[in-house]
């Protein structure tokens, strides 16, 4: 139903209303109806109940013949002279509802009002975050605290069709068990909502979004949805520019299907920042990575163990699916970053000879 906005009438003004309308105002019920552009009145009965559709744009008139059409109201008139009398024939909520048969024309009129929601602030997660990062944004504007929502992130249950590549939580790093599976976009939230209620809709909208055509592409590819989004996380943190995402993609495949290192950077970025003292130190993506850094032991450091790594890295965008399961048909096996353009792009190369001498010209990382 439509957001609300008109205060509620109070049961006093709308027993006196009814009173001065009486029982005089009852006419004849109508023929039944059919809506502007041909659509005929549907409607569902249970009971003594019928289910009914306020369309967008909907008169008070074209309301009322309706619900005496379907029994919920005796007088259509009646309707239309109490909305008029208490001067809301323009607040009426498009929406679907559920009335008794006969009901009260003030109950029904008080149903149909525009009521105001609780307040609410839209929060804007970009993609390419790690949950934690989430969970400060969401601290930030004052839902909840950054714990409550990692918390809820850890512990809240997939739908089926997500759940059923995840790998046990045992397998995963303490509280990276749903990384990757939290839609990353603008939500509008009631400023008394909690953390795990936002956290169900970001899971609800990543399942949405990986719709049933891109899950058929990746059964067609030979990777599971836990698969796709653990690469396509990999490659929102690579690419800069969209037009490269699927290339990108197709490189990583390559060196997938080779049984090679995909060498990501970002991985070992997300493994350094395992540990809380880096955090504080670098932040989440520490830029400048070590020596060191490139030799810790993990299974997600793809520098130094083969294909992909156990889980996401962060939580995606819809457009790094899809590159992943549109990747391009590519014979390129590397690339690098054209710190010479300094616009995002990269320069690819099939031989490592290439690729050197690429980095020797561009300068990328």
């Amino acid at each position: 139903m439509i957001g609300r906005w008109w205060q509620p009438v109070t049961a006093a003004i709308l027993v006196t209303a009814a009173v001065l309308l009486g029982s005089a105002l009852i006419a004849d019920s109508p023929s039944i109806l059919d809506r502007p552009g041909g659509e005929p009145l549907q409607s569902t009965w249970r009971n003594d109940t019928v289910s009914y559709t306020v369309q967008e744009g909907a008169t008070a008139e074209q309301v009322a013949n309706e619900l005496e059409v379907l029994g919920v109201i005796r007088s259509a008139r009646q309707f239309e002279s109490l909305v008029r009398l208490m001067g809301v024939q323009d607040n009426l909520s498009a929406g679907e509802y559920v009335f008794h048969l006969g009901s009260p024309v003030t109950a029904v009129v008080d149903g149909l009002l525009v009521r105001p929601g609780p307040p609410q602030i839209s929060v804007t997660f970009p993609e390419g975050m790690r949950i934690e990062e989430m969970a400060e944004i969401l601290e930030e504007n004052g839902i909840g605290i950054a714990e409550q929502f990692i918390f809820a992130a850890q512990n809240a249950q997939l739908p089926p069709g997500l759940a059923a590549a995840l790998p046990p939580a045992e397998t995963l790093p303490e509280n990276q068990r749903l990384q990757g599976y939290l839609f990353p976009d603008t939500y509008f939230v009631a400023v008394d909502s909690t953390p795990a209620e936002l956290v169900r809709r970001m899971i609800e909208e990543m399942n949405d979004t990986f719709s049933n055509e891109l899950r058929e592409g990746a059964v067609a590819r030979g990777l599971t949805t836990h698969e796709v989004l653990t690469l396509a996380s990999i490659v929102e943190r690579e690419a800069v520019l969209d037009e490269e995402r699927a290339l990108i993609a197709g490189v990583f495949l390559n060196r997938i299907v080779a049984g090679d290192l995909i060498g990501a950077d970002p991985t070992v970025q997300f493994t350094v920042a395992l540990d809380p003292a880096s955090v504080e130190a670098f932040g989440y993506w520490k830029e400048e990575l070590t020596f060191e850094d490139l030799q810790i032991q993990s299974p997600y450091n793809t520098r130094l163990l083969p294909g992909l790594p156990p889980g996401p890295i962060c939580n995606p965008s819809l457009a790094s699916i899809e590159a992943v399961i549109n990747a391009e048909q590519t014979d390129f096996y590397y690339f690098v970053a054209d710190a010479v353009a300094g616009d995002g792009s990269h320069r690819f190369a099939v031989t490592e000879a290439e690729h050197l001498n690429n980095i020797a010209i561009y300068g990328g990382q």
